[in-house]
């Protein structure tokens, strides 16, 4: 299944509590569409003794994130190409039949375009490790990115912001920063999503805060509200032809 459905038109909107791989309508003023994820707990992971899991305690997906994104933003047997080699991801990808390839050094991304193995998604943790504060290797990376990025395919960027009240970097501060590096390396903002706590323990998705808002303009302020008081935001990209 993928991030879209091309059977249905153009400006199409989800009905509220449908499944996240429907088409979005982007928001007012050029803004991109806000969705929020509501996420039930996951159960207790279980591991193989055999394929231990490696530093997961700073991993910003959930097992049951991890799953959702792979589904929705992937097909079977396609690519996932990650970033951070981030245990969660590579268990949700493999056990769905995707192909699963952690890429240690960003460096090693081919530069030419006929070398560049396609990927229907691409995954990266912002900032990144060896990032500058003013990010001035933030095009750079995603160029690269956008060369291995299949046609119908989705970048994610999951950013890890401080929430209200810090003195360290919110997501406004890395959204400065990511947006005219995307732009710059021919990549269109999509969406958003903001993955929260589930209330009653089952899987619900949405746009905005407003649990009865059916588009993102009847939602208000209150949407953008969320992603800026939120400490993990999913910046989703594609290729300018992309369908949201």
């Amino acid at each position: 299944m993928t991030a879209h459905d091309k059977n249905l038109p153009e400006g199409s909107t989800p009905e509220l509590g449908a499944a996240p791989g429907s088409p979005v309508t982007p928001a007012r003023h050029d803004r991109a569409a806000i969705i929020i994820w509501r996420l039930a707990a996951d159960a207790t992971e279980t591991t193989d003794a055999a394929t231990p899991v490696l530093d997961e305690g700073d991993s910003p997906l959930t097992p049951r994130l991890a799953r959702h994104l792979v589904a929705i933003y992937s097909d079977i047997h396609g690519a996932v190409l990650d970033l951070d080699a981030d245990a969660r991801l590579r268990r949700a990808a493999e056990s769905s039949g995707r192909i699963y390839r952690a890429v240690g050094d960003p460096a090693d991304l081919a530069d030419q375009v006929d070398r560049a193995e396609t990927a229907a998604l691409v995954v990266m943790r912002w900032p990144r490790p060896s990032t500058p504060a003013a990010g001035s290797d933030a095009s750079e990376l995603l160029s690269r990115c956008q060369r291995h990025l299949a046609v119908d395919g989705s970048a994610i960027i999951i950013v890890t912001a401080s929430v209200r009240g810090t003195e360290t970097a919110k997501y406004r501060d890395h959204e400065r920063i990511l947006l005219p590096a995307t732009r710059a390396a021919g990549l269109r903002h999509l969406h958003d999503i903001v993955p929260l706590d589930a209330e009653d323990g089952r899987d619900s998705f949405s746009y905005g805060s407003n649990p009865r808002a059916t588009t993102p303009a009847s939602v208000g302020d209150d949407h953008d509200a969320v992603r800026q008081t939120a400490v993990t935001t999913l910046m989703i990209f594609g290729h300018p032809g992309r369908r949201p």
